[in-house]
């Protein structure tokens, strides 16, 4: 099984960043994986409501020039809402995603971050995914 990740990321370090960490944690899985980054959250929101269920790792920006992550997120609920589980947002501001969506339980990655964090978060979104997947087989 090959892990499909989307970056969503305008700033180009941390696509890298992310991108070297992805592999690193699927390579001590022995998962493949294929990552497609984007820099434009419209693009990105084209991508996820058009294809966002092919996504088992969803790394989001919060602020983001023209749309912000948070806001790509509300899109999504009402689109996909399925695929919210995938998503971990990548931020050094996640006040600004508590304010907005107090209700929902966010999986939140703040910046600055090491390897061992990225990978425990991946870790519950991958198991998450799995309990599901379980829950509809049966």
């Amino acid at each position: 099984m090959t892990i499909h990740a989307l970056i969503i990321d305008d700033e180009q370090s941390v696509q890298n960043i992310l991108s070297s960490f992805l592999k690193q944690y699927a390579g001590t899985k022995s998962w493949p994986i294929e990552i497609h980054n984007l820099r434009n959250p419209i693009e990105g929101l084209f991508e996820l409501t058009t294809a966002g269920e092919r996504y088992q790792i969803i790394l989001l920006d919060v602020r983001l020039p023209k749309m912000g992550g948070d806001e790509i997120y509300h899109a999504i609920e009402q689109v996909h809402p399925a695929i919210l589980n995938r998503i971990l947002f990548v931020t050094g501001y996640p006040e600004d995603l508590l304010a907005r969506f107090p209700e929902h339980s966010l999986k939140i990655l703040q910046k600055p971050f090491r390897y061992h964090h990225l990978a425990t978060a991946l870790d519950d979104i991958m198991a998450s995914q799995k309990a599901m997947d379980c829950e509809a087989q049966t």
